[in-house]
């Protein structure tokens, strides 16, 4: 690399234009890998319900991929931790940078979003799962249309519809006013 480039890097710029920072991240080890199942059944696609002192949001199923795991190893211990349901890891349908803010905090996202199914069919004809976490906090998870999704209660990370719809393969996702509004 060049002494220009690097001084370049090390002014937050690249060439002439100013690098654009959304959230302040304050390592590389704070990004976190992502996965994302996204179950289907028909129309609908089954997301858990988040709810806060100040927001309510939507988001599919998942969480963060351990060192030395595959997205589709990380997808079905997931759903397995979080449902108690088998599922079969399907095709990448793409990924979302995601930055946002949560409770004051910033956070930085890099989520590989995979389409999935239970083994077990009986899953697919209730109407509300339960997710518990690990620290034993439970939420809903339900069957949703994408177009029921609005902005009081929102599907997430931002632009993730794109995504679902096929429209694009990889979503950068800025943060939103829901994302933002818990400061």
């Amino acid at each position: 690399m060049s002494a220009r480039r690097y001084l370049s890097i090390r002014a937050g710029r690249f060439g002439d234009r100013p690098r654009e920072r959304r959230a302040v991240v304050k390592n590389w080890r704070d990004v976190r890998p992502q996965v994302l199942g996204v179950a289907r059944r028909g129309e609908e696609l089954l997301v858990e319900y988040y709810e806060g002192p100040d927001e309510q949001f939507h988001r599919p199923l998942g969480g963060g991929i351990e060192f030395n795991e595959s997205s589709a190893e990380a997808v079905v211990r997931e759903f397995d931790e979080e449902l108690g349901n088998a599922v079969e890891p399907g095709e990448v349908l793409g990924t979302i940078e995601n930055q946002f803010r949560w409770d004051g905090e910033s956070f930085h996202e890099l989520a590989v979003v995979r389409a999935v199914s239970f083994r077990d069919e009986a899953v697919y004809e209730r109407e509300q799962l339960t997710v518990t976490e690990t620290d034993g906090s439970r939420r809903p998870a339900t069957w949703e249309r994408l177009e029921s999704f609005d902005d009081e209660t929102p599907l997430l990370p931002a632009g993730i519809e794109r995504l679902l719809q096929g429209e694009e393969t990889h979503v950068v996702s800025p943060a939103t006013d829901t994302e933002s509004r818990s400061e």
